[in-house]
C-alpha cells in the first residue's frame, strides 16, 4: 500500500530524542544515539515528530508501506463486532421490552405457570 510516511536522515539527526516523545503512536525510537523509524505500520503520517526535530531531519515522503496498525487493528474489530451482533441477535429479540400482543402472550404464559405450581 502506498501512503505517506516519514522517513529520517540519520546523518543529519542529532540524537536529541524530540521526535520519538513528540510520536504518539511509537513509531520512532532511539537506536545507537540516532533516531529511527522501527515500524512502518505505526507511523500514522500525520507528522507530529515534524516540527520536534531542530534540526529539520525528518521529512514526508510517499512510499510502499504496511497499512497502519490501527486501521488494521479498527477494521478487525468492527468485523468482531458484526459477528457478534449476528450471533447473538437472538438473545437481544428477547431480552427486549414485549409489547403489544407479544406481550399477552407472555402474561397468558406466566398464568398457565401458576396454575400448574398450584397443587389441586
Amino acid at each position: 500500500m502506498v501512503r505517506r510516511i516519514i522517513e529520517i536522515d540519520e546523518e543529519a539527526c542529532v540524537g536529541c530524542g524530540l521526535c520519538a516523545e513528540a510520536c504518539h503512536e511509537g513509531a520512532i525510537a532511539m537506536v545507537n544515539g540516532k533516531a529511527k523509524l522501527m515500524r512502518d505500520d505505526y507511523c500514522d503520517g500525520l507528522g507530529d515528530c515534524l516540527p520536534a526535530c531542530p534540526v529539520d531531519a525528518i521529512h514526508f515522503v510517499e512510499r510502499e508501506a504496511a497499512a497502519l496498525f490501527m486501521m488494521r487493528r479498527q477494521w478487525k474489530n468492527i468485523k468482531r463486532a458484526k459477528r457478534w451482533q449476528r450471533h447473538h441477535a437472538d438473545v437481544r429479540e428477547v431480552r427486549r421490552e414485549p409489547s403489544g400482543e407479544r406481550q399477552m402472550q407472555t402474561e397468558a404464559q406466566s398464568c398457565r405457570r401458576q396454575e400448574k405450581s398450584v397443587p389441586n
